[in-house]
């Protein structure tokens, strides 16, 4: 007996419906996997972001003291309440996240000190970076207050791009400008942009 067109029919739709069930199955299967491939790479991703955005020092340091000397003499000193080291990452570098005070010392053994409230070196570029309120003061009256200044250690030079305030008591002045590059002497001082000179009146 032969099979009737309408059966036939059925037999067909069900055997479409029995390849289009194990397209949709394999189609799934695919979604999830790449849907795990994402995920995982997205889990790596955050990882890395994770890491980037939360770096560990490798050592901390408390009432921590470094000494410069060149040809044994001293020629500053650093100190701080808290030094944290990340020389483990690939920019290494030293933070100060409680402020620190440099001592800079001349031929003559004449001081003058700078302080911030935060500071970072940089030991591969030879660089100090400090910041908020930093104040340098030096032997002869010389006053700078600035919110931002770089010490160029292997050029021995001191500068900022930030607003200052500059105060010389010798000649009885108040400098205000935008940027100023010096050498740890002040003997060589370059004022990039000036708002205003202020004499300071002597009222003895």
């Amino acid at each position: 007996m032969g099979i009737s067109k309408f059966e036939n029919l059925k037999i067909r739709f069900a055997s479409m419906n029995r390849i289009d069930t194990y397209k949709f199955v394999k189609s799934i299967a695919a979604l999830l996997c790449v849907a795990m491939l994402f995920s995982c790479n997205n889990d790596m991703r955050n990882l890395q972001e994770l890491n980037l955005r939360h770096k560990f020092p490798q050592g901390e340091a408390y009432n921590f003291k470094l000494v410069y000397t060149d040809s044994s003499l001293v020629v500053a000193e650093l100190t701080s309440p808290l030094n944290e080291d990340y020389t483990n990452q690939h920019m290494p570098y030293s933070e100060f996240p409680e402020g620190l005070k440099i001592d800079f010392y001349d031929q003559q053994r004449h001081k003058n000190t700078v302080e911030a409230c935060y500071g970072i070196i940089y030991p591969t570029m030879g660089m100090v970076e400090l910041r908020d309120s930093v104040r340098l003061t030096t032997y002869d009256g010389k006053r700078l207050r600035t919110e931002q200044l770089y010490w160029d250690q292997k050029e021995d030079w001191i500068f900022t791009d930030k607003e200052f305030d500059f105060r010389d008591d010798a000649k009885g002045t108040v400098t205000k400008g935008i940027g100023m590059d010096f050498d740890k002497k002040f003997s060589t001082v370059k004022a990039h942009k000036t708002t205003g000179i202020l004499a300071i009146e002597d009222n003895d």
